[in-house]
Order: structure tokens, then sequence, then C-alpha cells
């Protein structure tokens, strides 16, 4: 895979670098001559081994003075990994022509499809998508018969593979809640009703899927398309993610942005009964995202009582490549908001563009987690239930101007969920 010159700058900010100043960067001039100091030089090149799981050895790093240096270095390293199949060269070494007007069926995915899947990633997302996983058949195929991963692929007559869509456990801590999405066909195929059958495919499996309470999906706010399958899908809108995603990601697509928000919607099969834990100052926002849901709640709203829990439990995560951080906060302690002042300041001192964080509902900290997160400019993003088995209140916060103006969506639910986002966003 090409190395995008994007990458590099955001390893540049990883490394320390001042964002404006990767941002700014020549890929033909020296880093050195450009504000990357002394110091920051080297911690660039530590990043840039381990994001691609590579050791620069000192004679080399001698020749590596701008951003094209480091491109063509890491190309021909590409090149090198292709005899020791690595992903890169797997993809390409083995691609498959897609040839159009081909009958095909679509079912599950099988043994030897994963080189086809991974060639859909490539082709809709160059090496932008942020999990490693989708570009390595062997892992794809792996992921799949350990259940963690189902693909419907659409096949061709001669084997290939033209189109797929999935479910897959990605960051709910709820095992049973699968994220539903990926849906992609390559454009030979775009004119035919296969996106229609893989989806009318994956909402028959769906059905059968013993080991999931439910489904989540992220539709994108650049265009209608994926919002319009999760509303076929029987998805119900709960939440807004802002500026998620560089526009880089979906630049084949077409993003039209700096950054790509997403909205999330769910649709859950097997609920129990809950008391959540929600915060007064949300009453109508949570009220209205929940109305559409048939779900068991006891709602209990109320004021930023301190928790009897001394210690708050985290799980982070950090996306590098998208400058995103999101965060589990499974138990709520007396401590959140030092930990949520020292997630802020971490944040802003890493040159992120979006920290998340899911508050666990049946926790009775939940207010009190919440009035911690305002005061540090976290607002509303929504409420998805069974994210941690109980339900997820979501917040979030941007180091980047939000570009509210470019979010498009569908339905009229949306629209109003934008607004209450929108709102206390203004107001934090």
């Amino acid at each position: 895979m090409p190395i995008s010159l994007n990458v590099l700058r955001e390893l540049l900010v990883e490394a320390g670098v001042a964002p404006d100043v990767a941002e700014a960067i020549r890929p033909d001039v020296p880093l050195l001559r450009q504000g990357v100091d002394s110091l920051e030089f080297p911690a660039f090149c530590l990043v840039v081994e381990n994001r691609f799981s590579l050791s620069i050895d000192e004679r080399d790093s001698l020749s590596l003075r701008t951003l094209d240096d480091f491109a063509a270095y890491l190309h021909a390293a590409q090149g090198e990994a292709t005899s020791t199949g690595a992903p890169p060269g797997r993809i390409s070494q083995d691609w498959r022509e897609v040839e159009g007007g081909r009958s095909y069926e679509v079912g599950p995915l099988r043994p030897g499809d994963g080189q086809g899947v991974a060639q859909l990633f490539y082709m809709i997302y160059g090496d932008r998508y942020p999990v490693e996983d989708y570009y390595i058949p062997e892992r794809i195929e792996a992921l799949n018969a350990q259940g963690r991963l189902l693909t419907v692929v659409a096949r061709l007559e001669t084997g290939t593979v033209a189109g797929q869509g999935a479910y897959y456990q990605s960051s709910p801590p709820n095992k049973a809640l699968f994220e539903f999405g990926q849906v992609m066909v390559d454009p030979a195929y775009r004119h035919t009703a296969m996106a229609a059958r893989i989806l009318r495919e994956m909402d028959r499996l769906s059905r059968a899927m013993a080991q999931a309470d439910g489904f989540f999906g992220e539709a994108v706010c650049t265009h209608l398309t994926t919002q319009k399958l999760m509303d076929t899908q029987g998805y119900v809108e709960c939440g807004l993610e802002v500026s998620l995603m560089p526009a880089g990601t979906y630049e084949k697509e077409g993003a039209g942005c700096q950054r790509v928000s997403c909205l999330l919607g769910a649709r859950i099969d097997r609920d129990r009964p809950m008391a959540l834990y929600l915060p007064e100052c949300y009453r109508r926002e949570l009220a209205f995202i929940l109305e559409d849901f048939s779900l068991d709640r006891d709602l209990r709203f109320g004021g930023p009582g301190r928790p009897a829990a001394p210690e708050t439990v985290f799980e982070r995560r950090r996306f590098d490549f998208a400058r995103v951080e999101r965060v589990q906060a499974s138990r709520i302690g007396a401590d959140f908001p030092g930990r949520a002042a020292a997630l802020d300041q971490e944040a802003a001192a890493r040159g992120l563009a979006v920290v998340q964080v899911f508050v666990n509902a049946g926790d009775p900290g939940t207010a009190y987690a919440v009035a911690a997160l305002r005061e540090r400019g976290f607002f509303l993003g929504g409420l998805v239930p069974l994210w941690f088995g109980t339900d997820g209140l979501f917040m979030q916060k941007l180091y980047v101007a939000p570009e509210f103006d470019a979010i498009n969506l569908y339905s009229p639910r949306a629209k109003t969920i934008l607004k209450f986002v929108r709102a206390d966003y203004d107001r934090v």
C-alpha cells in the first residue's frame, strides 16, 4: 500500500510535533529545517518503527531527511515484506480482478474469501482504515471462525468477492452487542441489486445470531446512503459522533469536509430490565432518545451526588490515525473529576482531535461523571442501549472546530438529535 503523507504528518504529531507545524510540513524539504527539533526527529523515527513494525538501522536513518524520504523507505520496506507474507504485499501479490457482468451468489464467508474482503477494504479506504485486521486475509477468516466477525459476501461465479457486509465485535464492553456495517460493493456492481441482496442476507443472519443481544451502527454523515441502510434494517438513531474520522479515510468516496461525523443507531433484539441513573440536565434529550426503543427501563434522573465507590474504572483505547481516544467508564468513583482532568490534559498535549467517553448509565454515579465531564468541555453525544450490558451514556469533546453545517442527516429524528448535540456544544 502506498504510504500517505497525511499518515506521516499524523505520526509527527504523535511524536510531539505541534499539529500546525506538522500540517505545514513540505514533503520535499528536510524536517529539521521546518520546525521539527533534534528531540522530535528521533521520536518520530520511533513512532514510525512502531506503526509499521520495522527497525530503522543507523545507516538508513542518515538518509531519511524529508517526508518523501520516509515514504520511499516505507514503500521499499513493504515491497520486501511481500516475500514474507506481510499484509500489504499479500493483498497486491494475490490481487484478483473483479469482472463485471458475472452472476453471483450471496452467503457467509468461506475459506479463501479473505483475500477478496481485504481487497474491498483497500479499494474503498486505501491504507486508511483504522483496524489492520481487515487488510490481512488470514485474520479475516480466523475472526469469522471464532465468531467475533460474521462476514456476508457476494461471490462471483469466478470465485472472486465483489461485495460484503459484516457484524463484528468492536468497542462496546458488552461483546453481545455487535456492530453492523462495512457494506461495500465493487464499482462494477453498484448498479445492480448486490448491496440489497447482501443486506437481506445480513438481516436473515442477524435473526439467527444467538450470541447477539443487539446491534449498533455508525452511519457516515457525508451522504445519506448508509443512514438509509440502517433505517431499512430497523435501527433507531440514538447519538451523533461529531468529527469522528479524518476525511482522508473516505477520500475515495468524496467526503467534502475536514472530518466526518457519524450517526449512531441501534437495534435491540434481547433486552433486559434495568435501572438507569441519568443526569437531570439531559432529561429531555435522553427521554427523547429512549422513547422510540421498546426497552424496560426504570429512569432515575438526579443531580451529581458524590459516588460511594472511591475509584473509577476506565478502559482506554486510542486510534492514532484518527486522532481519537475512546474511553469506557464502567464504574464511577469519587476520583472521577481528577481522572477526567488528566484525560483532557493528555489529549490536548497529544494533539488528539476527539475524545469520547461512554459512561455506564447503570452506575448511580453517572450524573456525577457527566457533571465533571461538562466542566472540562465535554458535551452530549447520545445513549446506546446495552453498551455495557447496561446502557451507555455517550459524552464527547472536540479539540478541532466542528463542522455542524456539513452534517447531512436523513430522518427527522436524527435532525432532532443534532439540534440537542449542537445546543449542548454551544452551552459547554
